[in-house]
């Protein structure tokens, strides 16, 4: 089998991709990873390779570092599942060796972790992607919880992306919805998209709000928003302050390359 030297791309990361890292409990206690993700590129049959670097960032006791594969996927409300690996019609879990699997790591300490892609001969030509995770604990440190010892993991994440074959970019708008704003977040326009190509997306653009005399009354962006094949999830665009009441014309501009852009139009009710 031929092998193919990996030239590192820097991930798209998105604001799922930045809640997916929040969800996996990126926090002082755990490692840290670098980088976040990463893009491959092969062809059928070919072998790639990356890797990863995990420190131990804290002056704390040494940490014990489990590392496991799985899939990811979006849900329609852009949140995110994890799943056991090789569930996704997409996934390359299975495609992956991890070495090493398990290791320790002393305060300050930084280690590199080495993984291989091997993509199958008969694989169609689009984006596969799968998740490193690193669960870190102190070693042979417990917590007591109601008499019980357990042992308190912090599990983070690396995404790996490989393009295959011809990839292909394309996708629609499909809706578009007001959220008031909450105590937490501030108003948003989201916008549902589905990616209709065999790639993934990195989409940047705007949304605007026009009343009936075509005046925009409220603008929002959408930045570095990451859109996996064959998935439909809203995007959001956070507004400055909540517009008046009413129904406006919400007029969306996608972004996703060079000269590429999807052009979305619909009717948003602000109660």
């Amino acid at each position: 089998m031929g092998q193919t030297k990996m030239k590192p791309t820097n991930v798209f990361i998105g604001a799922w991709i930045l809640n997916l890292l929040l969800a996996l409990s990126w926090a002082q206690t755990g490692v840290g990873v670098s980088p976040p993700g990463q893009i491959l590129t092969a062809q059928p049959g070919q072998e790639v390779r990356g890797v990863v670097l995990v420190d131990h960032p804290s002056d704390d006791a040494p940490m014990i570092v489990d590392v496991s594969l799985g899939d990811v996927a979006v849900q329609p409300d852009g949140n995110l599942v994890f799943l056991a690996p090789g569930t996704l019609p997409r996934s390359a879990a299975q495609w992956i060796t991890v070495q090493p699997l398990s290791f320790n790591l002393s305060p300050k300490e930084a280690r590199e972790v080495h993984y291989s892609v091997r993509v199958p001969q008969d694989v169609q030509p689009g984006t596969y992607w799968a998740m490193l995770f690193f669960n870190s604990g102190p070693t042979g440190k417990t917590e007591e919880t109601q008499g019980v010892g357990v042992r308190v993991h912090i599990r983070v994440g690396h995404i790996i992306y490989v393009n295959i074959g011809e990839i292909t970019y394309s996708g629609r708008v499909e809706g578009m919805r007001y959220l008031p704003p909450s105590p937490k977040n501030p108003p948003e326009v989201r916008v549902k998209f589905h990616n209709t190509g065999n790639g993934l997306l990195r989409l940047n653009g705007y949304v605007e709000l026009r009343d009936a005399k075509g005046q925009t009354v409220a603008r929002g962006e959408i930045k570095n928003a990451a859109s996996l094949p064959g998935f439909s999830y809203e995007l959001a665009a956070e507004l400055a302050s909540p517009p008046p009441s009413g129904d406006y014309v919400a007029l969306v501009m996608l972004d996703y390359g060079g000269e590429k852009v999807i052009v979305g139009e619909g009717t948003v009710h602000v109660p």
